[in-house]
Parts: C-alpha cells; structure tokens; sequence
C-alpha cells in the first residue's frame, strides 16, 4: 500500500557542458532519479570564436530544452521505481547554476538568443561564467572602485572579475550596442531558470539573487 506521507523534491544543477536534475525522497533523502542534458549548441555545449580566446557564451534555448528534459525524465524515472511516488507529492523545486552567466532578455522575459533577428549572434546568448571578454572592463570598474568605493572591493577580494555581471553587460554595450539596445534588462541564469518555471514574462518582476 503506497505512503501517502512520502514527499519529494528536484534539484536541477546546470553546469557549464549540461545541466541534471536528481529527484530525493524527503523522508528519508533517498536518490530516486536522476537525468542528464547534454547542451548540444556549440562545442560541447559551449559558443566559442577562434577570433576572440575569452569567449565563452551558451544559447538560452539550451536552458529550456534541457529542463523540460531532466524534469520530465527523472519523474518519469520516479514513477517506476518508487511505488509512493508521484508528481504531485513534489513539494520543492531547487536550482543552481553557473555564475556569472547573464543572458539579454526582451521586455516579454524571453532571451534574445530565440528571436530570429539574434539566433545565431553570441552577444545576443548567454555569457557564461568562463567568458573574460570583458577583461578590459573589469580593471575599469577595479580603478573606479578604488577610486570612489575602495570598500566595495574590500567585499569581493580587492578585484572585480571579468566573470561578473557589471563587466560583461559594459562589454555588450560597447561591442554590440545593437543588442544592448533590444534587451530591456539582463538576467542571471540562476534567475532565469527558476523565472521561466514560474510562468514569469516580465523581467521586472523576475526574483534577483545577489550572484
């Protein structure tokens, strides 16, 4: 006879080469099911140019794909092997992810990577967390910080990182002010993952984490 009682949550991790999902039994933390995403835009799911070293950008739709993947996967997985189990016995949903990885979205919260206009234009993907295009920007922002808020680095080791929001987004605007112009705010994938399972299409209203 099923326990009614057993409660469950998804994890969703979303790496820099795929993103999983791993479903536990609250009860007890048992693992019950796990699904990987292999991002499949890119070189092992990473933009990169031959003309530009730093670049590292991901395409959004990537994200979308691969959560409906992991989590249709793994409460499929779940439904065979826990007979207590089934979906509406999921109370929680977590999510984490690379950091900084800002992607440009339009005033609809949908990325401009999936409009036609940008499809296949990196500055308009997101900016993952190992793109240091934004090098230059950074030390910038380092000077200006010392300069005027020499406290604000004592919080983040003394140097702001050209794998930060602020640096990337003053690197889009300089390099592709045409994307710049068309996004109507910049999202963390952190926040974004978790906007778009909440039904949210209006970036202001998307929750900001303090990534």
């Amino acid at each position: 006879m099923a326990d009614t009682k057993q409660r469950y949550s998804i994890g969703l991790d979303y790496g820099t080469n795929s993103c999983r999902s791993v479903l536990v039994r609250l009860n007890d933390g048992a693992e019950i099911a796990t699904r990987v995403f292999a991002y499949p835009t890119g070189t092992a799911g990473i933009v990169t140019d031959p003309r530009e070293p730093h670049l590292a950008r991901q395409h959004p739709r990537d994200y979308l794909d691969g959560l409906d993947a992991i989590v249709r996967g793994a409460i499929e997985d779940a439904s065979g092997a826990d007979e207590n189990f089934s979906p509406d016995r999921v109370v929680g949903i977590g999510v984490d992810t690379t950091g900084s990885t800002p992607l440009p979205v339009n005033a609809g919260n949908v990325p401009l990577a999936m409009l036609p206009r940008f499809a296949s234009n990196p500055a308009a993907m997101a900016w993952l967390w190992k793109d240091h295009t934004g090098h230059a920007e950074a030390a910038e922002i380092t000077a200006a910080a010392a300069d005027l808020r020499p406290e604000y680095l004592a919080k983040c080791g003394g140097t702001y990182s050209s794998e930060w929001f602020w640096s990337k987004i003053l690197h889009l605007k300089r390099t592709s002010p045409d994307v710049f112009a068309a996004a109507a705010s910049f999202v963390e994938c952190c926040d974004f993952v978790p906007a778009a399972l909440c039904g949210i299409t209006d970036p202001s209203r998307v929750l900001r984490s303090v990534c």
